[in-house]
């Protein structure tokens, strides 16, 4: 048995370090994650973007999230530089694991480990970061550019905890009490006639143009009128919903979505589905179970669970600034009709036959 697992009746500390910034990010990561976490004590290493307190909110197992300042989009931190590395090493020995397992490729956190008097250390061991590592099976240098869901598949069956990944979040009862809360203030029947439209993303060229939003608004009220339109994004994106509005018709209404990340998580899962960008919103619609439309023009699609669907542009300009605006409101909103039947209809036949 890989001693990533520690025995039932004497669960052990393990620190796990996912470094990467984003909400889709640690998402990716999650299924692992929880299953390490029903057989050790975790202290989850990770940086504030994440949101990992609402991401794993409740969850048996994890004892505690320790924050990673650095490189958080440009800014500097206290863990960064080399006085930022004896810091790191500081905080690492402070959460008293022996065992660390970092999910990253960077020298950096298997050195701090090192330095922190992890005994047991554990990672992807691509390039330079194996020679600190002392424990399981490393991954092959070609790894270094597989999506991280990929990575994860591979890495841990080769170390003794393969999983059938199955991507679950955790609502709390204060924010399934404040979802309800939201829904009845704007008067809104069934939530499942919501349909949430995720405006923001990590920059520029993972937005779809404001104004196409606004086409795809006004497309859908026609087409599809008990459809609530519902804005969601980061308490920074609010201008972002006052523009769409801006290029609304005066008789097209919308629901400004714009709430807590916790909150937001507990309307994806009453809604009826997601349209929007390539976004750690996206990969939240999926995880709750929701039929979640993304539009991609700077990576492939994502497709690691069925509840994915997507509009791209061709082949070739994948990854080629401004090919996002060449997306029509009239793909999108063909594209959402189309998810919304489908998943309609995998319904029918569910409760048919049950």
């Amino acid at each position: 048995m890989s001693d990533l697992i520690s025995p039932q009746s004497s669960r052990e500390k393990l620190l796990i370090i996912q470094p990467l910034v984003g909400i889709g990010d640690m998402i990716w990561h999650k299924p692992w994650i929880d299953h390490l976490c029903k057989k050790n004590h975790v202290i989850l290493a990770t940086k504030p973007t994440v949101q990992a307190p609402v991401l794993f909110a409740e969850t048996d197992g994890l004892i505690d999230i320790l924050p990673i300042d650095r490189s958080q989009r440009g800014k500097r931190g206290r863990h960064d530089g080399w006085r930022g590395f004896w810091q790191l090493v500081a905080d690492f020995k402070s959460t008293g694991a022996c065992r660390a397992l970092i999910l990253h490729h960077s020298p950096r956190y298997a050195i701090a480990a090192f330095f922190a008097g992890m005994t047991s250390r554990w990672g992807y061991g691509i390039g330079r970061q194996r020679f600190w590592l002392n424990k399981g099976k490393f991954l092959e240098k070609s790894a270094r550019k597989m999506h991280p869901i990929a990575k994860m598949r591979i890495y841990a069956a080769s170390n003794d905890f393969p999983i059938d990944p199955v991507w679950r979040l955790h609502i709390t009862p204060a924010a399934n009490k404040a979802a309800d809360e939201f829904i009845s203030a704007h008067n809104i029947t069934a939530a499942p006639d919501m349909l949430i439209l995720g405006i923001g993303a990590m920059d520029e060229d993972r937005c779809w143009p404001l104004e196409k939003f606004a086409e795809l608004i006004t497309s859908l009220a026609t087409k599809r009128p008990h459809l609530i339109c519902c804005l969601m994004g980061a308490p920074s994106e609010q201008p972002l919903v006052e523009t769409i509005m801006h290029h609304l018709p005066p008789h097209i209404q919308v629901v400004n979505a714009i709430t807590k990340l916790d909150v937001g998580i507990a309307l994806l899962a009453r809604a009826g589905g997601f349209v929007g960008n390539d976004s750690g919103l996206l990969n939240l619609a999926a995880a709750c179970g929701k039929p979640a439309l993304g539009i991609y023009a700077q990576s492939r699609p994502l497709d690691y669970t069925p509840n994915l669907h997507a509009v791209v542009v061709d082949e070739p300009m994948i990854g080629k600034p401004g090919q996002i605006k060449t997306i029509t409101a009239a793909d999108v909103c063909t594209a959402t009709l189309n998810m919304l039947d489908l998943a309609s209809s995998q319904s029918v036949s569910i409760k048919t036959a049950m």
